[in-house]
């Protein structure tokens, strides 16, 4: 076992038993102690990996029971009858369903032909289309299906050097453009929804598909191109001949013309697109109840895209256990006066400062967090009650930090340690230090226009 593991293990048992020594005090329960010590020990097993992510999560469940964090078994599983998990779940499918059709292909081609003109486009095509892609399926699953492409159009190069030198700014610039494009609406990000779950649990306040768009797209259109002008800025790219590009472009798997089997995603995906708005008037077009329509009728025989045992191999179920045990925690800890305790004695009872200003302390204080505990879903509980709790001390609306809290967590590339930064940094084409030199900026950047927009959209939309 590497050392890493079995400090996490060794810290992991520390906590479950040093939490029993602590007395409870009058604002913090026995029961609110131990869903406290469960959540740092779930995120330190997640962090160093000493047993599997799943298994990590699945053990959340009799650890609630044994500790009575929670009153019964039904309690402790009852994140996993949120809607959100199965938002996940067929999100997966859906993004399987992509793959498996030219579509996502097709979309980067046409942008390639229209701004391709140099490596520099080429890149700026990649970020929009994966940008774009992200916005209506999972930041992992979209930023996945175009590794293949970045390291296909590499191989363009001839000389090593010139690739790598390339091949870091794309590889980087991938996750980047797949998380910023899953702020542009709520079905972007299972993060996106915790957010708006957690902020309806504690005010009762709903944010619609539509009013997310409207507060979420003007804010990718700005972050997304200075992401790219600062890439380029910091890790310039090797420039090829366009005949080269060209070459590229007539390259890629996609027909000319549609086959039934896309132009039926494209139908599916254009309708669900479409109801999901609606549900900002009908509530009936609930966010997971569509994507488990259009999920199920990928297998409608005759229009049949997906098998069921595709379906299942396309799945990631670490990510759908943690999705499920944070929930639970995170309902453990508003329930057991666990958020309130941390609003009284950790977190600032009030900022004398403007809106935008209190909206740029938010939004830093998410991202050094995420570099703390770098699971993103296990900050949205922890940060949501101190947040509304802030908020209605200072006199503004909850609906601002807790925006503010759903559009910057799911930027989680300062360091290649999340999911999604993942996928690109085990390539290896560049390494742990080369990201944070253009991503913490970048980060500081959505800070700031997150912060300055947010309230200008709330005001305008009537909310709060």
């Amino acid at each position: 076992m590497k050392k890493s593991k079995l400090v996490g293990l060794i810290l992991a048992a520390m906590i479950l038993v040093g939490m029993n020594l602590m007395p409870a005090t009058e604002g913090l329960s026995i029961a609110g102690r131990n869903t406290l010590g469960i959540l740092l020990t779930v995120i330190i097993l997640l962090i160093t990996e000493p047993i599997p992510i799943g298994v990590t999560c699945l053990l959340s469940i009799p650890l609630l029971v044994i500790f009575k964090s929670v009153e019964s078994v039904p309690a402790a599983l009852s994140g996993f009858t949120n809607p959100i998990v199965f938002f996940v779940l067929a999100s997966f499918g859906i993004s399987r369903a992509l793959t498996k059709v030219p579509l996502s292909n097709r979309l980067l081609k046409t942008l390639i032909k229209a701004f391709g003109k140099n490596v520099k486009r080429v890149l700026l095509a990649l970020m929009i289309t994966t940008a774009v892609v992200s916005s209506v399926i999972s930041n992992v699953a979209a930023t996945a299906v175009f590794i293949s492409i970045v390291l296909g159009f590499l191989q363009i190069y001839q000389k090593e050097e010139d690739r790598r030198k390339t091949g870091k700014t794309f590889m980087i610039a991938l996750p980047v453009a797949g998380m910023i494009g899953g702020m542009m609406t709520p079905a972007g990000s299972s993060l996106n929804l915790m957010t708006l779950s957690f902020l309806e649990d504690l005010t009762g306040t709903t944010v619609t598909f539509l009013q997310w768009m409207i507060i979420g797209i003007p804010i990718v259109a700005v972050v997304l191109p200075f992401a790219w002008k600062l890439m380029l800025k910091i890790y310039p790219v090797v420039e090829i001949p366009r005949e080269d590009i060209l070459d590229y472009i007539n390259s890629l798997d996609v027909p000319e013309k549609m086959d039934s089997k896309e132009k039926y995603v494209l139908f599916l995906m254009t309708v669900m697109f479409i109801f999901w708005v609606m549900g900002s008037w009908f509530p009936v077009f609930n966010i997971t109840v569509v994507s488990l329509v259009g999920f199920a009728l990928l297998f409608i025989p005759g229009f049949e895209i997906l098998s069921w045992d595709e379906f299942i191999a396309s799945v990631s179920w670490p990510a759908f256990f943690l999705v499920g045990s944070v929930i639970t925690i995170g309902s453990g800890l508003i329930s057991n006066g666990v958020s309130q305790w941390l609003v009284a004695n950790f977190f600032p009872q009030t900022l004398d400062l403007p809106v935008v200003g209190i909206g740029i302390v938010v939004g830093l204080i998410v991202f050094v967090m995420l570099i703390i505990v770098p699971v993103a879903p296990a900050l949205i509980p922890l940060l949501s009650a101190p947040l509304v709790g802030l908020a209605i001390n200072i006199g503004i609306s909850p609906v601002f930090p807790m925006m503010v809290l759903g559009l910057t967590v799911a930027n989680c590339y300062l360091l290649p340690l999340d999911t999604v930064p993942l996928l690109t940094y085990m390539t290896g084409y560049y390494k742990m230090q080369d990201m944070p030199k253009v991503t913490a900026i970048i980060q500081v950047f959505v800070a700031i226009i997150v912060a300055a927009w947010v309230p200008v959209a709330l005001s305008l939309l009537g909310i709060g």
